[in-house]
């Protein structure tokens, strides 16, 4: 499933011998192996996984067709051994994460060796055209995953009632994740009760949970290493007829972007659509941030569904749409949806209803 012969060929194309990987997300990409200290180097020809003693049997074990090396061996540091990695393996040219690398990591690395040094070209999102375009595999585990999530959903609206707090709900999300086969929350669920609807980021309290109010719901589930997300704000009791009016604003703007998906469109299209739902209404000022984002081995992946966004929608990329609309002091609406882009339309993987859901 990994694309190492695409990696390797984008490689050679920018006229590097090899590429150092240290970031978690990239290393669990091109291995589907979990670990907390493990780096890659890649070579036009070569596989090199290098871990410490913790992981390096299961490697070993779970990556047949790579070269496995313990990190640290004979008692050398670390940075020293990936130094000494690197110049023996790493060529005339090698490239790095500059994004993921810090400034204290780099110089331990490094440690005044100045011919490593000049061997060495940093680059940003070196993966992230790679990574944006999913293999089938990948969706149909992003599939599964999103299934799940409607499934935990449906499970909490059926016990809402009893679970009194914003915290009890996120507790029993995780628990659910668990029972669902999930490895834990792709992020910290947001679940925002009343008036803190309204801050799209809020952090879940021990706020109660409020009748005659929304109730927004952000959450998703990591599965086999990928991501889900999903956001729907549901009505408890009677609703402020405000809140009921934005509610079928912003599923009219999220089906309305939702149509605009398919290959050859430029990304920006699909915000812009969304954004002239929310502003035709005179809620433009509430929508506060962009449409969507891609979603993968990471919550936040390209491409960004923003207005002011460059790229081109190509077939299998996956991303979130998730128009709002944010009232201080009163409430906000979210509703948020996993589409696949399609040669001619988009894929929604999500299955729970736009409909307003009231208890």
């Amino acid at each position: 499933m990994p694309k190492i012969e695409e990696i390797q060929k984008k490689i050679k194309e920018k006229g590097l011998n090899s590429f150092f990987f240290i970031s978690k997300a990239n290393v669990f990409y091109m291995t589907y192996f979990n670990s907390t200290n493990a780096y890659i180097i890649l070579t036009e020809k070569d596989k090199f996984f290098i871990t410490d003693s913790r992981y390096y049997e299961g490697a070993k074990e779970k990556l047949k067709n790579w070269n496995v090396i313990l990190l640290g061996e004979k008692d050398k540091k670390q940075p020293d051994h990936l130094r000494e990695l690197l110049n023996e393996l790493g060529g005339n040219k090698i490239g790095f994460e500059e994004d993921k690398m810090t400034i204290s990591f780099y110089k331990k690395v490094v440690d005044g060796d100045k011919e490593l040094e000049k061997r060495l070209t940093g680059y940003e999102g070196f993966l992230n055209d790679i990574r944006m375009i999913k293999t089938e595999d990948e969706i149909n585990i992003i599939k599964e995953a999103v299934k799940k999530t409607d499934k935990i959903f449906k499970r909490i609206l059926e016990e809402i009632k009893d679970l009194k707090t914003e915290l009890n709900v996120r507790r029993r999300i995780i628990n659910y994740i668990f029972e669902e086969g999930g490895t834990g929350e792709s992020f910290p669920a947001i679940v925002a009760s009343g008036e803190h609807s309204a801050n799209p980021h809020y952090e879940t309290s021990d706020y109660p949970i409020l009748w005659d109010s929304p109730l927004l719901i952000d959450m998703g589930m990591k599965y086999k290493g990928y991501c889900s997300d999903f956001t729907r704000t549901v009505f408890l009791g009677n609703i402020d007829p405000e809140i009921e009016k934005i509610y079928q604003i912003v599923k009219e703007a999220n089906i309305t972007a939702t149509e605009k998906v398919k290959e050859g469109v430029p990304v920006k299209e699909i915000d812009l659509a969304a954004r002239k739902v929310i502003e035709k209404y005179g809620y433009g000022e509430y929508f506060t941030h962009s449409t969507g984002h891609g979603i993968g081995v990471e919550i936040h992946e390209e491409p960004r569904i923003y207005k002011n966004a460059e790229d081109i929608l190509k077939e299998n990329m996956v991303f979130t749409i998730e128009p709002g609309i944010y009232i201080p002091k009163k409430g906000g609406v979210r509703l948020e949806n996993i589409v696949v882009v399609r040669k001619d339309k988009a894929e929604i993987l999500t299955t729970t209803s736009l409909n307003p859901l009231s208890i």
